[in-house]
């Protein structure tokens, strides 16, 4: 240790002798009572750590593991990120080491760590350089890890900053957007979308060529925004008319699907899994919903419920396929690309339910009593039977 932090060190340490010594001083010895020592309350200190490594070692240090990560050798950078940050807590060196170790836990796929460490730099250290750049890497990461609350949080901290760049303004909207909308404030996500393609359409990003990546979350939000809204009409107890609210359900799901695919746009393989996957859902649970109609007042018979359930079914199902391929899609671009989040396990189980629901639709048409002509045939009285669009 040089003789300056030596200094430093025994200056501290005879502060903490002598505060104590003032502090009993300044009550009259007769005006205090004996307390056992059991009631008297505990002192804390702040802990003091003295580094065996003096500024100039731990500055080199830093710039070995620096250098390592410049070399894409997050593995070997990562642990000596963290001794220098624990080596010197509050030193020069300690912010830059806590984001760098961040950005090695995130190379090695480690978000949760990663997220730690940027959330350890704005809250230690505000009003320091990497403080901003760490801001926006946690707003990164609580969206991939689908914490939503935090990343509201965080989105609006950003929006306070006052200096954002029309990118970061962007895409702290676009963070705040899906934050909100996934914890159903779809209102308030909508608002917070309309300001963010405000600034997309104003500086016409995105219009040629692969968007910049802080649209895509954007576009995705704006596509959870639809997806609600579209969803929320549903069809038990059947609406006075079924054909319009079928209608108006199904441009929900394509205006949802259009934002969704805007997002893949970006060509960034995590946003294109969870557009992949909420659009092969849209198809789902459409068929889900869309089956749960009853049949009309009118088909009195156990043959006309029949084929009812068979005409339906065979209308149908073709939402089924449509969501099936998507998600194989989707799958197939987690296999290409190493995208190995939650979403892409998502895709893969709702794959595999609608492989099962498209077995049990074939199943359930072949014990029906009608060939697929005479099911045909009833489905064109459904079309004729629907009311007319105005």
């Amino acid at each position: 240790m040089s003789s300056s932090s030596a200094t430093s060190v025994a200056l501290l340490a005879l502060a903490v002798v002598l505060g104590g010594c003032t502090s009993q001083a300044t009550v009259p010895a007769r005006a205090r009572s004996p307390q056992p020592a059991s009631a008297r309350p505990p002192v804390e200190l702040a802990p003091v750590v003295v580094s065996p490594y003096s500024d100039a070692e731990l500055a080199a240090e830093f710039e070995r593991a620096r250098a390592l990560l410049l070399a894409d050798k997050a593995r070997e950078a990562a642990p000596l990120f963290e001794r220098l940050a624990r080596l010197a807590p509050g030193g020069e060196v300690a912010p830059p080491s806590l984001f760098n170790a961040g950005l090695a836990h995130e190379a090695l796929g480690d978000r949760a760590l990663a997220a730690e460490r940027y959330r350890e730099v704005a809250q230690r250290f505000p009003d320091h350089a990497v403080a901003r750049g760490a801001l926006f890497r946690l707003s990164r990461a609580a969206a991939a890890l689908e914490r939503w609350p935090e990343l509201v949080e965080v989105s609006r901290r950003l929006l306070r900053l006052g200096d954002l760049s029309v990118l970061e303004a962007i895409e702290a909207r676009g963070a705040l957007a899906l934050g909100l909308v996934e914890q159903d404030l779809v209102d308030e996500a909508a608002r917070q979308v309309a300001l963010a393609r405000d600034l997309i359409e104003e500086h016409r990003l995105g219009e040629s060529g692969k968007p910049p990546i802080e649209l895509a979350q954007v576009s995705f939000a704006l596509g959870e925004v639809r997806r609600r809204r579209s969803e929320a009409i549903t069809f038990v107890p059947v609406p006075a008319s079924f054909a319009e609210a079928l209608e108006r359900r199904c441009q929900g799901l394509l205006d949802a699907q259009s934002a969704y695919t805007e997002a893949m746009r970006s060509l960034d393989a995590h946003w294109s899994a969870m557009a992949g996957y909420r659009i092969g859902q849209l198809y789902k649970e459409l068929h889900r919903d869309v089956m749960q109609v009853p049949p009309p007042r009118s088909a009195d018979t156990p043959r006309e419920r029949q084929l009812f359930e068979g005409a339906m079914r065979l209308r149908y199902r073709v939402l089924l396929e449509k969501g099936q391929k998507m998600l194989a899609g989707t799958v197939r671009l987690g296999d290409r690309t190493g995208e190995s989040s939650g979403w892409v396990l998502r895709a893969r189980d709702a794959q595999r339910e609608i492989e099962l629901a498209l077995a049990d639709e074939q199943a359930a048409l072949a014990r029906l009593p009608f060939t697929e002509a005479e099911l045909l045939a009833a489905l064109d009285a459904l079309k004729t039977a629907a009311p007319k669009r105005p």
